[in-house]
């Protein structure tokens, strides 16, 4: 057992003096650091959008009123264009003496628009109540209007007017403003868009039951889950953390429910494939650049047998995977938090099933996230070593390795266009377990208790291929 732990050390001490290996952890490091210091970056310049100098804001609002007074002075315009001038002319000149900062919720919300479209349709007490409202800076008084709006159209089912009103009611009983600026609004307009989708299906229910149970359980549970966080004055959820492109949609919109720290780390998981190709590259030349170099004479001069001269190298490759693996992981971790802030980090993530609500880690998910990127590095290493073992140059391996790797994906998912169903059994079709967790993989009804049997299949396959062409190659 010494001998073989001897034959390891030596193999990782080969590795430790390539340069290639150093060129991936500062890679990984790189990337991982440039990318939360840019979301770090973009959090701070997008959370001041909107909140300009007062001045600033009155003097757009002064030349919107001076463009469309210019309009209406244009004796050319259409009786509708004149119509719509006059209509923002009102509008501004509103906004112009009562709001101060785009977060007002005058400035957000369409308040101004029915007031401006009473005054031009000359419908004076409407006009009236609305500029009320407006300068009273009263929100309770729009919301009531919002409430009886609903009230009519919902007039023959008061069950969905309820609901369509929970969060209005919610609003005024917590004394919050219509302005996305408190996450509490956009929680709760979500809260009762769930209950009143929840209405309809129960309805719906009454006659089909069985058609729509699974859309029944799914409507209560993500009601009951929006309902929990505003009770709890959970602001963020991270559970509803998003990947890239909804990361940068988030950073743009000033969302007040969202986590840019879990956004971060959840969109890192994907820079796996960063060190899954270092990783692929390293285990073709494991092999192949011995033979290639002809330093292999010297390990087989050893008294160690050929098996276990391979399976030390084996060994090897999996415990700088492991490294790879680790400081991407640690990285963005570290990074994400130094960037993004660490005040999220140890938030409950919050799901429903069943109408009830469990809390987790979403430090778990994360690194279970990670862990299941982490089989395909393995099973993909495993068969770029193979490879390896069947070649003497380690160019060709590496190439061939890549070609495997990218080329892979096309023939698979050619074959699933194709309607070729034997395709789910190959590799390829099996390697991204999340995507089959998630119901997504590009074969209909996998499982992730199947494509662990085909992973461990091939790897039977792989191992013994690779053990069996070195014990067969001359030196």
């Amino acid at each position: 057992m010494a001998e073989f732990w001897a034959l390891v050390g030596n193999e990782n001490l080969k590795l430790r003096r390539r340069k290639l290996v150093w060129i991936g952890l500062i890679v990984i490091l790189v990337v991982s650091l440039g990318f939360s210091a840019l979301i770090g970056v973009l959090t701070r310049v997008t959370d001041d959008w909107g909140y300009e100098d007062p001045t600033a804001l009155s003097k757009s609002f002064e030349d919107e009123i001076a463009f469309y007074r210019e309009q209406l002075q244009n004796e050319e315009v259409t009786p509708e264009q004149r119509r719509y001038y006059q209509k923002e002319l009102y509008r501004f000149q509103i906004l112009l003496d009562c709001v101060t900062e785009r977060k007002d919720w005058r400035y957000s919300t369409d308040i101004t628009e029915l007031y401006a479209e009473a005054k031009v349709s000359e419908n004076a007490e409407f006009a009236a109540w609305m500029e009320t409202l407006i300068r009273a800076d009263n929100y309770r008084g729009y919301y009531r209007y919002l409430i009886e709006q609903n009230e009519r159209m919902y007039a023959a089912n008061p069950t969905f007017a309820e609901a369509a009103n929970a969060g209005y009611q919610f609003c005024i009983e917590n004394e919050i403003p219509p302005s996305g600026e408190d996450w509490r609004y956009n929680v709760a307009l979500q809260m009762s868009n769930a209950l009143l989708n929840l209405r309809r299906v129960e309805v719906y229910a009454e006659s089909n039951p069985e058609q729509v149970r699974e859309t029944l359980e799914a409507a209560k549970d993500q009601y009951v889950l929006l309902k929990y966080r505003l009770e709890n004055n959970i602001r963020v959820n991270p559970e509803d953390s998003f990947r890239l492109t909804n990361t940068m949609l988030n950073l743009g919109s000033g969302s007040t429910e969202t986590s840019h720290l879990w956004d971060t780390l959840n969109t890192t998981v994907s820079m796996t494939s960063i060190a899954l190709i270092f990783s692929i590259i390293v285990a073709a030349g494991m092999v192949a650049g011995e033979f290639g170099k002809g330093t292999i004479k010297f390990l087989l001069m050893t008294p160690a047998s050929r098996w276990k001269i391979l399976l030390a190298k084996y060994c090897s490759l999996l415990i700088h995977l492991g490294l790879f693996f680790l400081t991407l992981l640690v990285g963005n971790i570290l990074f994400g938090i130094l960037f993004c802030g660490g005040g999220d980090f140890f938030l409950p993530a919050i799901t429903a099933a069943g109408g009830e609500i469990k809390r987790s880690s979403p430090i778990l998910s994360l690194v279970g996230n990670y862990l299941l990127e982490l089989v395909s590095m393995v099973v993909l290493s495993t068969l770029a070593f193979m490879i390896s073992s069947l070649f003497r140059n380690s160019g060709a391996a590496v190439g061939i390795s890549l070609l495997v790797l990218y080329g892979g994906n096309t023939v698979n998912s050619i074959l699933a266009l194709v309607g070729a169903d034997w395709g789910r059994y190959l590799i390829f079709a099996n390697i991204n377990l999340s995507q089959i967790l998630r119901g997504t993989s590009i074969f209909p009804r996998q499982t992730v208790g199947t494509a662990v049997v085909v992973l461990l299949l091939h790897m039977v396959v792989f191992l013994w291929t690779a053990f069996d062409a070195f014990d067969r190659k001359e030196v």
